[in-house]
């Protein structure tokens, strides 16, 4: 039988850096959606807008607390 549990230690951290880069990645997209919200309301007028942005933002804050929340976690 071999023994793995020596390499749980790297196993986690290689696993913590994926995380952090894929919801690194989300974050990167959140501000893209941002952007294209903000452009598209600039470029077409509708009641709706201001509750998209709203919306856009707070994707934002949470990609942003998803982040925090598996720097903390892990």
């Amino acid at each position: 039988m071999i023994d793995f549990s020596g390499f749980m230690p790297y196993f986690l951290l290689i696993q913590k850096f994926f995380f952090i880069a894929l919801s690194i990645f989300y974050f990167i997209y959140a501000l893209i959606v941002v952007k294209q919200v903000k452009s598209m309301s600039t470029n077409v007028k509708d009641k709706f807008n201001p509750i998209l942005i709203t919306f856009s933002y707070l994707h934002l804050l949470f990609a942003f607390l998803l982040i925090l929340l598996i720097i903390l976690w892990l």
